[in-house]
């Protein structure tokens, strides 16, 4: 191997979870919405994110919101539907 081959960087994979699906990135900044539409799936306009900290929730309401990203988040997405009772 040649010096140029060591010097070569790897890009860092951020893993991330939304309701307990894996997802990875190589992005360090994430938008709110990104996260709703390209990963969870969901309609932004029906949705909320929000980070599991310890025992707290942090919720997003800005879509346009850039999140720093951290190995290991844990966020889940809230819907803003009534729910139906039987």
């Amino acid at each position: 191997m040649n010096k140029t081959e060591n010097s070569k960087q790897r890009p860092n994979k951020i893993v991330f979870f939304i309701d307990a699906e894996k997802f990875e990135t190589e992005q360090k900044e994430l938008s709110v919405r990104t996260l709703l539409v390209e990963y969870a799936k969901e309609d932004p306009t029906k949705t909320t994110l929000a980070l599991k900290d310890g025992r707290e929730l942090i919720k997003f309401t800005d879509l346009a919101q850039l999140i720093k990203m951290k190995d290991g988040m844990k966020f889940i997405v809230l819907h803003n539907d009534p729910t139906p009772v039987s």
